[in-house]
């Protein structure tokens, strides 16, 4: 049987105290009492899941400020007497989760307890999925060691935690999008969402919608209100991706909307504030385009505060090995014969080729070589015609790349990377 909650129950009132504490265990739930706060903040490191607190008691509203800056997170449902309203609203102002008069009523306790942990343990997860998603898209679990990658991570934990727009780009393939995350998950507006539009994946006819979202009306099919991704993306990041594609009226009203930090919905004149991050991203020459007249020169300076080039494979080439064994873990579950390792001739091959579609052609090259093997080992046959003529010659040692083992305590870096995220958009 699961474990029920754990609640502390601080009251000098010993009869009310004891009775709040019997109700309690007798809903199942673990209780421990204090007839003063000093010992209820001495055992904080205990978790509770909720709080019951006196704050008629001597210091009251002072031991609920101590407790919220010790633990904020912890629900704190506080008793008052039943004409002390001025406390009971100052102790919402510092934080209480609820207020209950005394003598409390068994029902209203038991739902007001039952609120509080469901609260408690959404608060516990969702910052466990953040801790979850800051973890995966941190740089340091970004597979790479190059020179040209420690750069990039140089700047991704230079310009994280400041407050201006970046600029990514590189070849396609090259992990523009997992950049963006990385620079959001380390960020101020982590609590928001990481919301990404494929500029060029949208008509133009379209665009200005799904920025802005619109009013019931406002076209023939708009039977719904409705966001957009820049009302979606209020307080975290807007990445916008493939920049470049944007058509010429919306650069202009993107321009508008980084100048005011306000838009209005299609179809409605009502101003709707927002703040968030842009973060942009093409594999286009940028400035060239700007020089063309393609893309304005203003919104480019707007967008392009600060700028992140991120480095094809072939300029990247000892972090080769380390991707394939990277991907040979990721997608072992996925296959079911085991193989462990990569012969030397395919190890070569895949090293020596140029990579037109960088990390995202090198995932998938893998995936489909171990599909195909009909053993143990990714052979050089198994390789993609034009990748198998870049063998030459003969590679010394014993003729294969190991995959390394699960917890392997050392091993060469050519062969036990560490596992880490992938950089593929």
């Amino acid at each position: 049987m699961a474990t029920k909650e754990l609640l502390f129950v601080v009251d000098t009132d010993t009869p009310h105290r004891k009775m709040m504490a019997g109700w309690l265990r007798d809903q199942g739930y673990r209780v421990k009492v204090f007839d003063n706060g000093e010992l209820c903040l001495n055992m904080l490191d205990e978790n509770p899941d909720a709080i019951c607190l006196d704050i008629n008691m001597s210091a009251g509203l002072d031991i609920l400020k101590r407790l919220k800056l010790a633990n904020r997170d912890i629900p704190v449902l506080v008793v008052t007497e039943n004409d002390a309203v001025d406390s009971a609203v100052e102790a919402m102002k510092i934080g209480a989760f609820d207020y209950m008069a005394k003598p409390v009523d068994k029902a209203r306790l038991k739902t007001n307890v039952e609120r509080a942990i469901e609260m408690h343990t959404m608060v516990n997860k969702i910052q466990r999925l953040q801790g979850e998603l800051k973890k995966t898209y941190s740089y340091k679990n970004i597979v790479g060691q190059s020179d040209a990658m420690q750069q990039v991570f140089a700047q991704i934990d230079e310009v994280s935690a400041i407050n201006i727009n970046v600029f990514v780009h590189g070849e396609s393939g090259t992990g523009k999008e997992l950049v963006a995350k990385a620079l959001h998950f380390n960020s101020a507006y982590k609590m928001g969402d990481f919301v990404a539009i494929n500029c060029g994946a949208i008509p133009e006819e379209l665009q200005e919608n799904e920025f802005f979202g619109h009013e019931k009306g406002a076209f023939t099919s708009a039977d719904d209100s409705r966001m957009g991704k820049l009302e979606v993306a209020n307080g975290g990041t807007l990445f916008l991706d493939e920049v470049g594609e944007m058509s010429p009226k919306m650069q202009v009203k993107l321009l508008r909307f980084i100048q005011d930090k306000s838009f209005e919905r299609v179809g409605s004149n009502k101003k709707i504030q927002v703040d968030l991050r842009i973060i942009s991203a093409t594999n286009k020459d940028l400035e060239n385009a700007v020089r063309q007249g393609k893309f304005r020169e203003d919104l480019y300076y707007r967008l392009v505060v600060y700028s992140i080039l991120i480095p094809p494979l072939r300029d990247r080439g000892q972090d080769i090995p380390i991707l394939i064994n990277h991907f040979l873990k990721k997608y072992k579950l996925d296959i079911t014969k085991k193989i462990p390792t990569v012969s030397s001739y395919a190890l070569e091959a895949l090293v020596r080729y140029s990579w037109p579609g960088n990390v995202r052609q090198l995932e998938n090259e893998i995936y489909r070589a171990m599909v195909s093997t009909r053993t143990d080992t990714v052979q050089i046959e198994n390789l993609a015609p034009e990748i198998q003529k870049f063998r030459e010659g003969h590679v010394d040692g014993d003729n294969r790349f190991t995959l390394a083992r699960e917890n392997q305590e050392s091993a060469p870096p050519a062969v036990s990377p560490p596992m880490a995220q992938p950089l593929s958009p």
